[in-house]
């Protein structure tokens, strides 16, 4: 049995690869590291418990003497590193834990790592930091799609904590020749994703005929991945990606929030005008959208999702959700 180290996967992202990897791969062990913040939930994973297969560890990155009793203990042979904190208000009024957990907890997954593994030379090793697309920054101009290879320019605390952890990661790889891998998604969605998040408000606003407030970023476009599918991209990348490359994760799907909300409303067959605006004046649109032509063309991965389907993988899951939080 080969051993995976997941961090933070106990947290949206996290638990649906999980989930999706002991399914798929009958001869792994797979280790839950999480400090289990407002972010992750044990209920994500309830279903893996009696798992002979899983093991869960309650802890933060941050603690280096942890990581390395985990590490010795399980010797992991993979490292899948979602661990993060991030949250707009989090970001304004505590940057310094985003950037204890986002750039120490990575070093100390790093330091850990290369302790261990490079006691065999790093023989069978892998290890995958799961970043963002925020790092990018955005643009205005709607021919630009960011490529692995453009200038990041993080515009909050949040993504520039990532874009320092990569920065970590890439430095590992050269100075020690770390057997690691970054990825840059999109944003996410699909099922045990936090209610207050963007799509399952909107959803379950919609389904309690509440107004769905948009905000004054209304008119930004980005790019959704429906959860899955990234997670089959991390898979591609951990088997088959390039020891220090780094991989765009994106859909190809580009959309406004303002287009979003009157998507879900048209799928759950309510009227638009549900939708109200803070401020509704006309506005610049930024964009963040990905090229991912390094990872389609070099791994043969390909989203399989349309949006409008895991719009509708979503609504149904939040609605038994929500069924069974009311009984």
């Amino acid at each position: 049995m080969r051993v995976m180290l997941v961090t933070g996967g106990s947290g949206f992202i996290g638990s649906n690869f999980i989930r999706f990897f002991l399914r798929r791969n009958k001869n792994f062990i797979i280790v839950n590291l999480d400090n289990l913040s407002n972010a992750s939930s044990l209920d994500n994973l309830k279903v893996l418990e009696r798992s002979p297969r899983y093991h869960f560890v309650k802890g933060s990155i941050v603690n280096q003497d942890l990581v390395n009793y985990v590490i010795k203990r399980h010797r992991p042979d993979y490292i899948i590193h979602f661990a993060s904190e991030s949250g707009v208000e989090k970001n304004i009024k505590n940057p310094l834990s985003i950037t204890q957990t986002n750039v120490l907890g990575t070093q100390s997954l790093l330091e850990s790592a290369l302790y261990f593994w490079g006691k065999h030379q790093f023989e069978g090793n892998r290890f995958i930091h799961v970043s963002t697309d925020e790092v990018y920054g955005y643009t205005t101009d709607k021919e630009i799609f960011f490529s692995e290879e453009s200038p990041i320019l993080p515009l909050n605390p949040y993504s520039a904590s990532k874009a320092g952890a990569d920065l970590l990661v890439k430095s590992f790889v050269e100075a020690y020749d770390f057997p690691a891998i970054i990825t840059r998604c999109c944003p996410n969605y699909g099922p045990h994703q936090k209610i207050e998040n963007f799509i399952p408000s909107c959803i379950k606003n919609a389904l309690s005929n509440t107004p769905i407030d948009l905000h004054d970023n209304s008119s930004d476009i980005k790019e959704w991945i429906y959860v899955l599918d990234h997670c089959i991209a991390l898979i591609r990348a951990l088997f088959y990606g390039r020891t220090g490359e780094i991989y765009n994760i994106g859909s190809g799907e580009e959309i406004s929030n303002r287009d979003l909300a009157k998507m879900v409303l048209r799928l759950l067959r309510k009227p638009e005008d549900r939708i109200e605006f803070s401020d509704n004046k006309l506005l610049t649109q930024n964009r963040c959208a990905l090229n991912s032509y390094k990872l389609r063309n070099n791994l043969s991965w390909s989203s399989k999702f349309k949006l409008e389907d895991g719009l509708r993988e979503t609504i149904d899951w939040l609605k038994k959700s929500l069924t069974i939080e009311n009984e």
